[in-house]
């Protein structure tokens, strides 16, 4: 079995969201005094329970897993990545606008689109719901968190599989 540090989801490989809110507020404080952007994603994947009906807990588990990878290629190393609930991650972005934010976001909802995820019952794709925030001046880490999963929220309420930004 391999050993995970104690900050690290053991499943994903995202740190877990004590861990990157503690980077988020590093970053925060980072971006306001050197006055660089910050942006923040929240990546939700969508319908997961029907995901996890059709093909099994552990195949929807491996299929999170992947999609970190993803994310991860996606951001080509722009800031961490954490799991913030089940099936929901964000990422912190440092020097990233908005405007580059909802790339990325765009970028990451195409791939997965076009990602055969494997499993006993055949392939299948997954699709997610992103929200872009990005930092105010003055902003607390925060509330930037909590626009970014705003933002998600109303993605999903517009359709799912798209992009919302603060």
């Amino acid at each position: 079995m391999t050993q995970h540090a104690p900050h690290v989801c053991p499943l994903t490989g995202a740190y877990l969201r004590p861990y990157f809110e503690s980077l988020l507020a590093k970053g925060v404080s980072d971006a306001t005094l050197a006055r660089m952007p910050l942006t923040v994603l929240w990546v939700d994947v969508d319908e997961t329970q029907e995901g996890n009906d059709a093909h099994g807990r552990e195949v929807m588990d491996a299929a999170l897993s992947e999609l970190v990878d993803e994310l991860a290629e996606e951001l080509d190393g722009r800031g961490p990545i954490g799991r913030m609930e089940g099936d929901a991650f964000a990422a912190s972005l440092y020097a990233v606008t908005p405007d580059m934010g909802v790339r990325l976001a765009e970028g990451l909802r195409r791939r997965l689109t076009e990602k055969r995820f494997r499993s006993e019952t055949g392939g299948f794709h997954l699709t997610a719901s992103v929200g872009v925030a990005g930092l105010k001046p003055g902003e607390p880490y925060g509330n930037l968190l909590d626009a970014a999963e705003t933002a998600c929220v109303q993605a999903k309420q517009a359709g799912r599989d798209r992009v919302v930004v603060r």
